[in-house]
């Protein structure tokens, strides 16, 4: 595997991570009055095991989806890899059209993209590794995806079927 593909890939799977966990960082909004704006107050939260009702018998904690990356709908991030830089874009919404090809994603807030599907592009549903031939109209799914040009390659699916989508606020 080319170097560059592997540190694109390498970063495209952090992001990922990091949408569906949160990062590690929970950002709240708290709610002014008209008269005064909304301010952004960020807070880092820990990933080392405690006692409490969130932790399972085994002593793993788990990651709640909180936080503004757990909310994201789509979006842009710019890499840097050692032959210069690489646009990912990440979305996060209900299928709408899918074939070998390609796949079209809307997400909550309306915004709609088409993404070309690719013999390296790697599907995951229900965590488990899949295909494009086992997400169906109407699954929610998480695409990153390589922006060159006009085009969008998916590089990574996951599909989490049709329950609905939860929102933190």
């Amino acid at each position: 595997m080319f170097k560059a593909t592997k540190t694109t890939m390498i970063a495209g799977a952090a992001v990922v991570a990091l949408i569906g966990i949160g990062g590690g960082v929970a950002f709240a909004t708290s709610s002014g009055s008209p008269s005064t704006p909304n301010t952004l107050t960020a807070a880092t939260t820990s990933t080392t095991p405690t006692s409490g009702a969130n932790t399972p018998a085994n002593g793993k904690a788990k990651h709640k989806r909180t936080g503004l990356l757990a909310r994201a709908e789509h979006g842009s991030v710019t890499v840097r890899t050692k032959t210069g830089t690489e646009v990912i874009d990440l979305q996060r919404g209900q299928v709408t059209a899918v074939s070998p090809t390609s796949i079209s994603v809307r997400s909550q807030d309306g915004f709609s993209a088409t993404y070309v599907v690719t013999s390296t592009t790697k599907v995951r549903k229900t965590g488990q590794q899949s295909a494009i031939g086992n997400v169906a109209d109407g699954d929610n799914v998480v695409i990153e995806a390589v922006h060159s040009g006009t085009t969008d390659t998916a590089q990574h699916i996951g599909d989490h079927g049709t329950k609905q989508p939860t929102t933190t606020h």
